[in-house]
């Protein structure tokens, strides 16, 4: 039987919040670690490059989406029905970014990180709403401290990770990496229900 995602155990509570905390971590450190590596690779100007971590505004904005993420979507469960399609939306995007050749189509990559920031930064806030409801006060600090750790595992996973495979065997399969551990994190989220 697949337990209620508002009665979980403290080790079901934290794994499940570690993958989704760790599933933010790997786009974010594909797109600050590996990425300039490669756009400096493809002889992509310090200009550029410098400017493309305006990308991550949404992070500094979501805030003015928030308000709207505590509410169901459509008929579906207030918060799985919020994650599920993000953490496959993010999958879609990065899925089809690695068709992008990352040292021609460097306006189209742009596009797709700005995409797959928003898709983040609007998962991060579900994921913040989920935690304060299912930790009890005890448990924040943990959680809080989980948060952290999954999101640089994540980074590390997504920046230095894909960065290794990308240099062996190319950029698609280091996006494919990307989204296989994006798939692997989505796991403890399908196993709950939520009523």
């Amino acid at each position: 039987m697949r337990p209620d995602l508002h009665n979980l155990s403290r080790p079901q509570k934290y794994l499940l919040l570690g993958a989704l905390y760790l599933s933010q971590g790997i786009p974010f450190g594909l797109f600050v670690q590996a990425l300039p590596v490669i756009l400096r690779q493809g002889g992509t100007s310090l200009e550029t490059i410098g400017l493309s971590s305006l990308l991550a505004i949404p992070w500094a904005l979501k805030f003015l989406w928030a308000p709207w993420l505590d509410r169901p979507l459509y008929n579906l469960p207030r918060r799985k029905g919020w994650l599920i399609p993000l953490q496959i939306a993010s999958m879609a995007a990065l899925a089809a970014m690695s068709f992008i050749d990352p040292f021609s189509e460097v306006q189209l990559l742009l596009v797709g990180i700005l995409f797959v920031n928003l898709l983040n930064a609007t998962q991060d806030i579900v994921t913040d709403g989920l935690a304060v409801e299912i930790l009890a006060p005890a448990e924040r600090g943990f959680g809080n401290g989980l948060q952290v750790g999954g999101y640089r595992v994540g980074m590390v996973f997504g920046g230095a990770g894909a960065l290794a495979l990308i240099e062996v065997v190319g950029w698609s399969a280091g996006m494919a990496l990307c989204v296989a551990g994006l798939v692997v994190a989505l796991l403890p989220v399908l196993w709950t229900v939520e009523h």
